[in-house]
């Protein structure tokens, strides 16, 4: 019989290796909750103990036992942080309150930064003004990241902190890592360079900031000052490798399905760091398309197609915008939505779709306007223009608005008759005057042949003529866009649907979409959902765009159209 080695299990209590401080009061051991420290009656009862009715001293929390004369204490393996005046301290934005952020610093609570206790680019010291309270999200938001120093602490083990030295602001490009504060030591400097061209900040709390290194940074413009450029190509290279190396956690070489998990639990999370949950049967697909020859493991090789294909993409997205047929005809004029079944109001897409437009900084930016002719087919005054199929379930001169006829062909049409709408150079076809038109947009005029209708900014209804959307998409680079506009279950989810069909990212904006009616509009969430794509409110936008929420949806997508591509490349091959 094969004989298999001894399994070796060590008991934390054991593990003496572990302690955080070594010197000659601290007892070489592990002290567990409840267990007994002493029952002499001249100790003095210290944290992270307690006595018991038997007049036991006892430990109330996992840790090392430190002695102080006849103070008897156990310091915890894992504790809270409890801040300092003058420790530096990485935290994340949690609320924007009046006059004030709260910040999660690690602490039993979270931390204070008041307005006045700021710098922002310029070295200019922000204090109480009307004008400052009212732009403080252009400062910091929810999910932000910053460096900073505590400046006081209270009774309570809260915290104020400050960021009026220029080398503490906001934290861009890079990553949170989370230890045990009791892992880092107090030190002059918590700022480090290191040579492979990162930059740490080691926070007292126990979060440590992980960035590229600028090494020609002018720092002298104050706090608050964000580096938006694209990372160099190098970087990527060792960051790939680094990641590789990280999640390879038993240093053979090679990725399991298990190290893989690790890796999509740290991509799929939001702006605040929740991780999203992955599908186990999507996360093991997944899996399978990078794992090439089918080996049951990622070699270096197999990961470098999916850090550049795949990772890179979901955390540095190219976003198209595409603000679909908000046009006067749609809003007041004589296709008005507010009187069709669902009674929405169009004009209430308006101001959504302007703040992202104002706030968030899209790779491209498209407007679709329906412009018919004349004589176009899907208007119900043309219907004596052509013969109605014996077919029709309705004839012609039943027909009536919203009706859907068929004409006769070849080919047959079904065609859904409409009022008289958006006819071209018409002030009905105009984009509505309250609708902000951004520098180097990009206009695509569908519906122009008169004999078919386009819902689809790609497409016309009878896939027989493309739009140039899908050649300006692909000299943007896009990999995501995001569709919202008029009408929700017509032609926003038509171009949705396309833009999936298509291999694109796609996500519909919610409060930025109105449509006709609200039983079609629950259908087109449901098909863009079953396709992979995403339905947000557009208050989400801005974090998405910046990679910093990073959709499990969004990633399996992806997933699916690398494999597609790589199985087309497959078949030329053969």
């Amino acid at each position: 019989m094969e004989e298999y080695p001894p399994i070796i299990v060590r008991l934390a209590i054991n593990r003496i290796d572990l302690n955080l401080i070594k010197n000659e009061n601290v007892q070489p051991r592990i002290y567990t909750p409840g267990e007994e420290i002493s029952s002499q009656p001249d100790f003095l009862r210290g944290h992270g103990t307690y006595v018991d009715d038997e007049n036991t001293l006892r430990a109330s929390v996992a840790g090392v036992l430190e002695k102080v004369n006849k103070l008897i204490s156990i310091r915890p393996l894992k504790a809270r942080y409890q801040g300092e005046i003058g420790d530096v301290i990485v935290g994340r934005i949690t609320e924007v309150q009046q006059k004030r952020w709260k910040v999660d610093t690690n602490s039993k609570l979270d931390s204070v930064l008041l307005l006045s206790s700021v710098n922002l680019p310029g070295g200019e010291l922000r204090r109480r003004s009307a004008e400052d309270e009212q732009t403080m999200r252009r400062y910091l938001q929810e999910g932000d990241l910053i460096c900073a120093e505590v400046q006081s602490t209270f009774v309570d083990g809260s915290l104020s902190l400050h960021t009026r030295v220029l080398k503490y602001g906001k934290l861009s490009q890079g990553i949170m890592l989370k230890v045990s504060p009791a892992l880092i030591k107090r030190k002059k400097t918590h700022f480090h360079n290191l040579e492979c061209g990162a930059s740490l900040i080691l926070g007292n709390n126990g979060y440590i900031w992980i960035g590229a290194n600028k090494q020609d940074s002018d720092r002298s413009e104050g706090g608050f000052t964000q580096d938006l450029s694209r990372i160099p190509q190098k970087f990527y290279q060792r960051n790939m490798d680094a990641c590789f190396t990280a999640f390879d956690k038993d240093g053979d070489g090679y990725l399991s399905i298990m190290e893989f998990e690790f890796i999509c639990r740290a991509l799929f999370r939001n702006d605040r760091g929740k991780v999203y949950n992955v599908d186990e049967s999507q996360l093991k697909e997944i899996y399978s398309i990078f794992d090439l020859n089918g080996d049951g493991k990622i070699d270096k090789e197999e990961f470098e197609i999916c850090w550049n294909r795949w990772i890179k993409i979901c955390t540095r997205p190219k976003s198209a915008f595409l603000i679909v047929d908000v046009q006067n005809d749609f809003i007041t004029g004589s296709l008005n939505i507010k009187q069709c079944a669902a009674q929405h109001d169009g004009s209430e897409v308006i101001e959504p779709i302007n703040r992202l437009l104002e706030t968030v900084q899209f790779d491209a930016v498209f407007y679709s306007l329906d412009w018919h002719p004349m004589d176009h087919v899907s208007f119900i005054d043309n219907l004596h223009l052509r013969e109605v199929d014996p077919s029709s379930g309705i004839s012609k001169e039943a027909a009536q608005v919203y009706d859907t006829i068929t004409f006769r062909g070849p080919p047959l049409l079904k065609q859904r008759l409409w009022p008289r709408h958006c006819i071209q150079d018409s002030w009905g076809a105009e984009l509505h005057k309250d609708l902000k038109i951004v520098d180097n947009a990009i206009k695509i005029y569908k519906g122009t042949n008169p004999e078919v209708d386009s819902y689809s900014v790609f497409w016309d209804n009878k896939k027989m003529m493309e739009t140039s959307l899908s050649s300006q998409l692909q000299e943007k680079s896009a990999t995501d866009i995001y569709i919202c506009g008029l009408a929700y279950d017509v032609c926003v989810g038509a171009t949705a649907i396309d833009a999936l069909t298509n291999g694109y990212r796609t996500i519909l904006i919610d409060d930025c979409s109105r449509g006709v009616d609200l039983v079609d509009i629950e259908k087109t969430k449901t098909t863009v959902i079953a396709n992979n794509g995403v339905i947000v409110n557009s208050s989400q936008v801005k974090a998405m765009v910046e990679g910093k929420d990073r959709r499990p949806e969004l990633g399996y997508k992806l997933a699916i159209e690398i494999k597609r591509k790589l199985n087309f490349i497959d078949d030329d091959n053969q």
